[in-house]
């Protein structure tokens, strides 16, 4: 039986070729924005989940109140992790990280050393191989990190520095404050792409301990906040609360002043709910919208395949009188719809795999291309196909079970089971879908070029931001000297953080305020002339600035530390220093867009006093010649440091680095409005043409009576843009709500305009118009006589 349903659902598949290929050509854009977007979400939320313990494995995290400001606390002092050891029952085992927050100068210790700049460096304890599931490919996992000075590499670590020869034994130098050699102990295979931890250069916490520059971080030996991500391993999950509470107690017996609160975050739940990752943030916005164009494309099947129910009435009634029941019409439905879709699911399993890196490329996302076969993504997959099945066979099975034999002889039944009313909701649905991703596509774009063009206080344009990494310390100043003699560079500055990616944070007071928390960024005398920063109050002589133990503040800081309106000469406490306000900038934003701009504090040096590392700021006047420009600075840089390889941003890019994830919400959009506009006009095209092929006697007669073609097109057009422009109505309140409540997120928001709608209006009734009059033309430009002939 099951055969003969097949035979009957092919046969079906063949003889109505225009249906076939809208039907399957829609099923497989939709399925194919699944496959890729699930890809991608579900990728998200197996991070982690690779460990063989990760339903055990917790990360400690805390919260401690200062004042009024709540502080949180990732990171502790290194005896934490044995104190809940030795501490707590239902703790197996603990394990400390320092990370490297900055990139490191790595080379080899050969006759022609090859040295390139580090990132993921990291110190942990010995048993980090038994803690976690990565492979360690050389070297015995219980003793790689015993020694000082012992390091593990990644895969692509030691074919970078080493090709294809064995690295272990070998040294690499790494340069610190000091340079230290590191002996080569162990290779770890590459970390997969859904690992938060990358492996890179793992060496142990001995090492840190040999450090001078590491002293600071093992000077707190008591349970409190510190500089070690702290992980725990427990015997049960269950036991989460108990080991929590343990937290609290020995912090209480440290410093029995101490509201510090802690709890236990699962590591594998980590990833998404990081409140510094921007590349998740909107991660429930993505999979919405892949179903909804799947939708689409199952809307088009449902409404086509009704629309042709006349045509098969006679067939059903014919198996009915033959002793078919509700089950057996049911199943060949089903079987026709499992066709559709097995055929529309290997199409879009092929097109995902050659649109795999074109589509990643696009949203700025790596993947692991052997995620295509990991458990939870196949079991999506299976789920996606099997719930395409079902939702695309439902409705029309349960129109065809439900005719009678007798009435299917006699009559259409169309009108009986509602099939015009259907296809109507159906196309307005379609289009109300569309019409709400095209204005969502609008504001989102809207909204990106606002935030990019918003006055911030500061100058981007024509600014290259070079990183000074600690090997070219000595060197810095001639190195800036030297680079402000190359044709082009109008002026420099220097600062002790890259703008945009972070600053210090100090506790200040004033006269009339408590201690809160100081951003604070340290740069020469020529920073704010450089980036057009704009005097509130300027000092009463510009020498002050440099002075010792004088800061200048924003108008933000004024009203945080409860200042007088002009409080040059006002005092506030910083790292128990009298610090004397001399000049008040404008408010400009040095960090996120996200939340309004924060009070700010700048101790500015002479130009020949600023040492250290941070960020050189290469103001340039010649667009035109900036290769030749960018191969100067290169070729200088290389002059004054041959250890870190050279590099530089443009301030602008970095700028825009910071709407990293509405940068991505928009390119889907625009790729998922032009798969809607596609499956939707596919949708619209097959409704057309078989509203035509129902209406061709009266189209031959009307003709034969005199009506012209543009009567005809009208008569045939009319009724599907009234139901576009119904869906523009509905849509348009739509898109407002969600809209309005995605620019609540913003501290910067666009307005939402009239023209956005009705721009979006326009698009979709045009495009109706020109599927619809197409068909609707052809259909008036035929031969009256052979349609009427035509039975």
């Amino acid at each position: 039986m099951i055969r003969h349903y097949f035979k009957i659902a092919l046969r079906n598949l063949r003889k109505n070729k225009l249906y076939s290929i809208i039907n399957i050509g829609g099923l497989c854009l939709g399925l194919t924005a699944c496959i890729l977007i699930m890809f991608y979400v579900s990728h998200e939320h197996s991070y982690d989940k690779f460990h063989a313990d990760s339903t055990r494995i917790f990360q400690l995290e805390g919260m401690t109140k200062f004042r009024d400001q709540t502080i949180y606390m990732q990171n502790f002092s290194p005896v934490v992790a044995g104190a809940m050891v030795e501490k707590s029952p239902w703790v197996e085992a603990g394990l400390r990280i320092n990370y490297e927050y900055k990139p490191l100068i790595v080379k080899t210790v050969e006759e022609t050393p090859q040295s390139f700049s580090e990132s993921n460096f990291f110190y942990t304890d010995q048993n980090f191989f038994n803690f976690f599931s990565f492979n360690l490919l050389q070297g015995n996992k219980e003793t790689v990190l015993i020694r000082p000075f012992s390091v593990v590499i990644s895969e692509d670590i030691a074919k970078k520095y080493f090709g294809n020869s064995d690295p272990i034994g070998k040294k690499l130098e790494v340069l610190k404050d000091s340079t230290y050699q590191f002996q080569i102990t162990g290779i770890v295979e590459n970390s997969p792409s859904n690992s938060s931890i990358k492996s890179g250069l793992i060496t142990s916490i001995a090492t840190m301990e040999k450090m001078k520059e590491h002293e600071r971080n093992f000077s707190s030996q008591i349970f409190q906040g510190g500089s070690f991500a702290t992980f725990l391993k427990l015997d049960n999950a269950e036991n989460l609360k108990a080991v929590s509470k343990t937290a609290q107690i020995l912090s209480k017996q440290a410093n029995t002043q101490s509201k510090d609160e802690y709890l236990l975050e699962a590591f594998g739940d980590k990833h998404l709910k990081s409140r510094k990752d921007i590349g998740i943030k909107y991660l429930d916005v993505f999979p919405l919208v892949a179903i909804l164009v799947l939708l689409l494309a199952l809307i088009n099947y449902m409404s086509l395949t009704t629309a042709r129910a006349d045509s098969r009435a006679k067939e059903v009634g014919v198996r009915k009188v033959n002793g078919a029941n509700k089950k057996h019409i049911a199943l060949q439905f089903y079987m026709e719809s499992a066709l559709y879709v097995s055929l529309s699911f290997i199409l879009a399993g092929i097109l995902s795999y050659f649109l795999e890196k074109p589509f990643f490329n696009l949203m700025d996302i790596e993947i692991d291309g052997a995620f295509f076969f990991h458990p939870v993504f196949l079991a999506i997959l299976g789920f996606i196909y099997l719930i395409t099945i079902l939702l695309a066979g439902i409705y029309p099975s349960l129109v065809m079970t439900s005719f009678k034999p007798i009435e299917n002889f006699r009559k259409k039944s169309q009108e009986k089971f509602g099939g015009n009313m259907v296809r109507k909701i159906c196309a307005t649905v379609q289009f109300t879908i569309a019409v709400v991703l095209i204005i969502g596509g609008f504001i989102i774009k809207q909204q990106m070029e606002y935030l990019k063009t918003l006055n911030t206080g500061l100058d981007r344009s024509e600014i290259l931001m070079v990183p000074l990494q600690k090997s070219i310390r000595d060197n810095s100043q001639a190195f800036r000297n030297k680079i402000e003699k190359i044709p082009g560079v109008r002026n420099t500055a220097i600062s002790n953080n890259q703008i945009y990616d972070g600053y210090d944070i100090f506790y200040a007071s004033a006269k009339n305020t408590e201690s809160v928390a100081l951003p604070l960024m340290q740069v020469d005398d020529n920073f704010l002339n450089i980036l057009d920063v704009k005097w509130k109050l300027e000092p009463a002589n510009d020498k002050l600035i440099t002075a010792a133990k004088k800061i200048v503040i924003n108008e933000t800081a004024i009203g945080k530390f409860n200042l007088s309106k002009d409080p040059r000469g006002e005092f506030i406490e910083l790292a128990g220093s009298k610090q004397e306000i001399v000049g008040v900038v404008k408010d400009f934003n040095y960090a996120s867009l996200e939340n309004p701009i924060d009070a700010l504090g700048l101790k500015i040096s002479k130009r020949n006093e600023f040492s250290g590392t941070g960020c050189l700021y290469i103001k340039y006047s010649n667009r035109d010649n900036l290769p030749e420009l960018i191969s100067n600075i290169a070729g200088s840089y290389k002059k004054y440091d041959s250890e870190a390889p050279f590099d530089y941003q443009f301030m602008d890019d970095k700028f825009n680095a910071l709407f990293k994830s509405e940068e991505r919400l928009s390119r889907m959009f625009s790729l998922f409005i032009i798969l809607t506009i596609i499956i939707a006009g596919l949708g619209l095209l097959g409704l057309a043409t078989f509203s035509a092929q129902q209406r061709v006697k009266e189209i031959g007669v009307r003709k034969i009576l005199g009506a012209s073609v543009f009567q005809i097109t009208t008569l045939l057009s009319k009724d599907f843009i009234k139901l576009t422009a119904l869906a523009v109505l509905i849509a348009s309140p739509v898109a407002w709500f969600l809209a309005n409540e995605w620019l609540q997120g913003f501290a910067y928001q666009t307005k939402i305009e009239w023209p956005v709608f009705f721009l979006s209006g326009v698009f979709a009734v045009s495009l109706a118009l020109f599927i619809v009059c197409f068909q609707a033309i052809r259909a008036a430009r035929a031969n009256p006589v052979k349609n009427l002939r035509t039975e």
